[in-house]
């Protein structure tokens, strides 16, 4: 952080940059295409770590992932989508808390999901509670296993009334 950047003035700025889409959008919006029968597009995809780290994970549960980096754009195909070895998925253990994302989508999809111990920035308690707690109100099973999380939806997910104790971006 003792990083400085000194800009000297009296030349106006000049020129065009590209702004991509949200950082904290794009990881969701790429889990929710496992919900899809067909393939989703994305386009304005921003260039971030997140978006390989999902990249991978979707991979690995037979998602098709096409990329353009250049144009922005991803296109998420889930046709061929069926569950993942344990420890390929485990591989991404530590590497990022979005593995808690795929939970609802693979219950619905699946039945199943395996979420190995979450990972990603360290900025105080960020608690799964509220995942793990709205799942069970859907209808899953939730077993707490010493390498990550098995969730199972024995009759499907059931639609339901839910109320956070506080706003929660990743629980919504």
């Amino acid at each position: 952080m003792n990083d400085l950047l000194y800009v000297n003035g009296g030349t106006p700025l000049e020129g065009t940059i590209t702004v991509r889409g949200a950082k904290n959008f794009v990881s969701k919006a790429m889990v929710a295409s496992l919900l899809g029968e067909s393939a989703s597009v994305l386009r304005n995809v921003p260039q971030i770590r997140d978006v390989g780290v999902v990249t991978g994970l979707l991979e690995l549960h037979g998602v098709t992932v096409a990329s353009d980096p250049g144009a922005g754009t991803l296109v998420l195909d889930p046709s061929n989508v069926e569950s993942a070895h344990v420890a390929d998925i485990d591989a991404h253990a530590g590497s990022s808390r979005i593995p808690i994302l795929f939970c609802g989508p693979l219950l619905h999809r699946l039945g199943e999901a395996f979420i190995p111990d979450l990972g990603g920035c360290r900025i105080g308690d960020r608690p799964i509670n509220f995942h793990l707690d709205i799942l069970r109100q859907f209808g899953a099973v939730v077993d707490k296993l010493p390498n990550g999380i098995h969730l199972r939806a024995p009759r499907r997910l059931q639609g339901t009334k839910i109320a956070l104790p506080y706003p929660s971006v990743g629980a919504t």
